[in-house]
């Protein structure tokens, strides 16, 4: 049996229109904020079964006595337990340990596969793991997920959505069936979404449909309910309001961490600038009247772009007002909520890009609007006529028709 790996890639493709660059800022972010899902499929699309599967270094599995009856053969299948130091999950006896070191993902913690399938296409397990921002629930990467499963997956055709169910602890499962290309094999693939302070678990399982419906959906729950984290910390998910307060502090400076490395090559955001949003949480996004207010007294009104685009650096954890018609406004839906890229050019000719974390409203291409918000990263763009375009980054705090 031959395994065949599919992976998503973001491309961002650049065309008459120079500001399609803002796309980039987008589709790159949707890719950062969700990897472990997209990666969570690496293993989903296998091909005929008259070849081997390519077996594992070495297997850490050992023998349990649990067991489930398939609810359509009444057959048994025995199980065994995968136990690594972070968490813990069963898997049928019969599958075989996949190398993981083939797909070059190190989120890819652990793969299993059917060696002997029924059909072409072999039934499948495999748990991703990452670091993740600690307000991003299974529910809000689901939402991205099945946008795009329906939409951008070549690896799939025809993808409809099952359910979605939440579980406790912002944990979910998604369940949906396509089409495997190749193969023309239906495909049910189930996923366990699992936030854990500061981690998130995907735990991918892939069967073939006749394979699902004769029995394998029972598997399928019990591989489910048997996934444990090890880890101590890990084992109470109840988020206090101390720390939920810590969350919605750091929301946006977590969201900057994943936009600036996509938009600056070998990029990060500052430290300053981190920490100034965090300080001033509330102001990222300003949304009361109040906190506008606080915004607006914030601003440092000697900063010009003039003085941004001659050097950044000074002014990371500066409140700014920087005015300019909108060349381009696009807004997404993020694990992060709704995210609005705005690009303008102001009175001297410069390019800024602001990041709002919210929506914009009725502002649209061709306004006339001030962005207040701290720099927090300059950069460079191809344009139009060959060249490139200098522009500031801008996390956005609030925004205004004029």
């Amino acid at each position: 049996m031959a395994i065949f790996i599919f992976r998503h890639k973001a491309q961002v493709i650049f065309s008459a229109d120079e500001t399609i660059h803002i796309k980039g800022v987008i589709i790159q972010m949707y890719k950062k904020i969700v990897p472990v899902i997209l990666l969570s499929v690496a293993l989903t699309a296998c091909g005929s079964a008259n070849k081997e599967a390519t077996p594992a270094a070495e297997s850490k599995t050992v023998a349990t006595n649990e067991s489930a009856t398939t609810t359509a053969q009444a057959t048994t299948t025995e199980f065994k337990t995968y136990d690594a130091d972070l968490f813990s999950i069963d898997y049928p006896a019969s599958w075989k340990e996949y190398d993981t070191s083939n797909l070059n993902q190190p989120s890819v913690q652990i793969a299993f596969v059917d060696p002997a399938p029924k059909a072409k296409f072999a039934d499948n397990l495999n748990v991703t793991m990452e670091a993740s921002s600690s307000n991003i629930t299974a529910k809000a990467n689901s939402e991205q997920l099945i946008n795009f499963y329906e939409t951008s997956a070549t690896y799939m055709e025809n993808f409809k959505l099952i359910e979605y169910k939440d579980n406790d602890n912002n944990s979910g499962v998604l369940v949906g069936e396509y089409t495997q290309p190749e193969t023309k094999e239906n495909v049910v693939l189930t996923q366990y979404l699992v936030p854990s302070n500061g981690n998130f678990y995907a735990i991918s399982l892939s069967l073939g449909k006749a394979s699902y419906d004769n029995g394998g959906k029972a598997m399928v729950d019990q591989m489910i309910e048997s996934f444990t984290l090890n880890d101590e910390t890990n084992t109470n998910n109840e988020v206090t309001a101390e720390q939920a307060t810590s969350s919605a502090q750091t929301v946006t400076a977590d969201m900057m961490t994943e936009v600036v490395p996509n938009v600056v090559e070998d990029g990060a955001l500052d430290d300053s600038t981190y920490n100034y949003i965090v300080d001033n949480s509330n102001l990222f996004p300003a949304t009361t009247a109040a906190d506008k207010k606080l915004a607006k007294a914030e601003v440092d009104s000697t900063i010009t772009s003039k003085h941004l685009f001659k050097n950044i650096n000074p002014y990371l954890d500066t409140m700014v007002s920087l005015t300019g018609d909108i060349i381009q406004v696009q807004e997404q839906e993020t694990a992060y909520g709704t995210v609005a890229t705005i690009h303008i050019t102001d009175e001297n000719d410069n390019s800024i890009v602001g990041i709002y974390k919210g929506s914009t409203g009725d502002i649209l291409d061709g306004d006339n609007v001030t962005m207040r918000g701290v720099p927090t990263a300059s950069y460079s763009f191809e344009n139009v006529g060959g060249g490139t375009t200098n522009a500031v980054l801008l996390t956005v705090s609030t925004i205004q028709k004029n």
